[in-house]
């Protein structure tokens, strides 16, 4: 089985997630961001993730494909459902515009495996700098502001639960905050980076603090 996908892509990260925790075996597969064959060739559009079956039947959907892990996986492995996700969603859509932003230019920076080619970051640029209306000199230049409006959107997030167990509320909300750790000078709660921390070991996935920009 291959999931084929992105490492900056939080629709993939909830795919990968749920793969890890469920230890479900499979290949990750990072695909280079202007790589729009392979796509095609998998499911006839330029979508990731994609699951990829040992038969060669092929799934998109990142909610679809968490779904599907989830009954393939360790039964032992428990997700729960979610419960204040639409709350989370709210904060965030808030501050939907400085999260881009922010975390766009700072994307093709980190050294992440869809970006190894000058053309993958050429193409990746042109498309959020369509989405963000501004060069990625400029969103950088114009950095501390959207940063103001990002902490305040972490100073309102309510206290995360830690559990043992992964709850669909994780699966959405941690891949938005692992990004959010890409940019230096976000205040982060202790209890906020607690619950990362342990998000990110119990699903095996990585925070970007020691590259952020």
């Amino acid at each position: 089985m291959k999931l084929f996908q992105y490492h900056h892509c939080p629709y993939c990260v909830r795919a990968d997630m749920v793969a890890n925790y469920k230890n479900v075996s499979h290949e990750k597969v990072y695909l280079l961001n202007d790589d729009e064959q392979s796509c095609y060739d998998l499911i006839d559009a330029k979508v990731v993730p994609i699951l990829q079956f040992d038969d060669g039947s092929v799934m998109k959907e990142s909610l679809d494909i968490v779904l599907k892990l989830n009954e393939l996986g360790d039964k032992s492995k428990v997700i729960t459902a979610k419960n204040k996700w639409h709350e989370y969603e709210q904060l965030f859509a808030d501050v939907k515009p400085s999260t881009r932003i922010l975390t766009y230019p700072r994307t093709i920076l980190i050294g992440l495996p869809e970006f190894a080619t000058q053309s993958a970051k050429d193409y990746f640029q042109a498309k959020k700098e369509a989405m963000i209306d501004m060069p990625f000199e400029q969103a950088i230049i114009e950095s501390a502001q959207h940063i103001e409006l990002v902490n305040g959107l972490l100073a309102k997030l309510p206290e995360l639960a830690i559990n043992e167990t992964l709850a669909m509320d994780d699966v959405l909300l941690f891949p938005m905050l692992r990004n959010l750790s890409m940019v230096k000078g976000l205040r982060f709660q202790q209890q906020t980076l607690l619950y990362m921390q342990h998000i990110a070991t119990l699903t095996q996935s990585e925070l970007y603090f020691s590259k952020a920009l």
